[in-house]
Parts: C-alpha cells; structure tokens; sequence
C-alpha cells in the first residue's frame, strides 16, 4: 500500500493505521474503496477525494461502490457540481452509472436546492436506458414538495402507481407532510388512510407536525385518531 495512505490512515484512526501498517495489505478496490469510505464518514471529504484520485494514479480502478461512496459524500456536503462531474467523467469511461447513482445524484441536487436540475436529470433517465425505481421516485417527490410544487408531486406520485412502482412508508409520510405543511388536511387525511391500508404508519416527523399543528390550534383532535 503506497505510504501517503497509511499516512493519512495514521492522521484519520491510529488504530486503523496500525492495522494497515501491520499487514500486507495490497492496494486494491476493496481496500481503498473502505478507506475512502472511512474518510467520507470521518468529514474527512478532502482526504477521501485526494484518495480517490490517488488510487486512480497508482492504477487501481474504481468500481460502482467506490464511485457511490465518493458521490454520496461529495452531495452531502453541497458539492453537487464536483460529483456531476465525476459523473460525467463515468459516461466517458463507458462505465454504467445505474440507478444507484443517479439516486445519489438526484437527492443531491434537490437538498441543494436544484430541484429544476434534479427533474430533469430524473425525466432523462429511461433515454439513458435506466429505470427509476422507489428511491428515485421518493427522492423526486421530496424535492418537488420542498421546493412547494406540490401539484407535481402529487402527479409524480400518481404516475409512480401507474409505471408499477409500489410506494413505501418513506413515499407516503414525504407527501402527507407536504400536505399538512399547506393545511390541506382532507388530502393529507386520504393518504394517511391509504398509507394504513399498506400496512405504514405515520413516522416521527408526520407526527410532530400533527401535534405542532393540535398544540397550536390548527387541527382538530379528532385527526390524530387517523394515525392509531
């Protein structure tokens, strides 16, 4: 393993250091994969991107995990336009990003606040031969609520039933929040009793705004009942 890794180990987690240092450890994918990941998840972005591009040099070669792992830590800290092109430079190297990626991406760009973005890289994806699947969807409707086009969320939602694609608890509670948030409560009330029939249940942020709402008089008791 070339030293500036250990090095960094070192810097990171001494104890991981010693582990490396140890050992004979090979530099392959699997091994910078969960450095990078380490890093990532230490708030240590720069040192995993520095990684990233040293396990590039040193002629390791990236797989689909080690590029989400990157990814995702580059769209959590606001760095959408720097994983975008990492994700360019994938399309060049013929490597099939796959809807995993594009999740990553699309969730990135819509808690950035480029929800516009983030719908059309979403309407691209069956031209790129990819199909969305739950995690897309529910991402999508989350950015599309955020940003207060709830309509569209509500239609993103009806065609998500229509292409198949069964929603989960995660689905439901992102849109009967949006819902409450607007003080639509005959909507909100119709989803909560179609997201029982599913077998769900309200999570704890549904929960918090019904009792914000109880607590400052905007809703009746009688809804609360709706969740039991």
């Amino acid at each position: 393993m070339p030293s500036r890794v250990l090095y960094q180990a070192m810097v990171v987690d001494p104890e991981l250091y010693s582990e490396l240092a140890g050992e004979s450890w090979r530099s392959d994918t699997v091994t910078y994969s969960s450095l990078i990941q380490g890093f990532c998840q230490s708030g240590k972005l720069n040192v995993a991107k520095e990684l990233f591009q040293e396990m590039v040099s040193e002629g390791v070669h990236p797989n689909i995990m080690t590029y989400g792992i990157l990814l995702e830590g580059l769209c959590d800290n606001g760095e959408v336009e720097e994983a975008l092109e990492i994700l360019e430079k994938m399309h060049k190297c013929m490597i099939d990003p796959g809807i995993c990626i594009y999740n990553i991406i699309i969730h990135g760009m819509c808690n950035a606040s480029k929800v516009d973005d983030a719908w059309d890289l979403f309407c691209s994806l069956p031209s790129k031969g990819v199909k969305p699947d739950v995690k897309t969807y529910t991402v999508m409707i989350g950015g599309l609520c955020k940003k207060g086009s709830l309509s569209e969320a509500d239609a993103l939602f009806r065609k998500m039933e229509e292409d198949g694609i069964t929603p989960i608890s995660g689905t439901y509670n992102t849109l009967i929040r949006a819902h409450l948030r607007e003080g639509d409560l005959a909507t909100s009330a119709k989803l909560i009793e179609e997201m029982k029939s599913c077998g769900f249940s309200a999570d704890s942020s549904t929960i918090k705004i019904v009792m914000d709402m109880l607590s400052d008089g905007r809703m009746k008791k009688s809804f609360l009942d709706l969740l039991s």
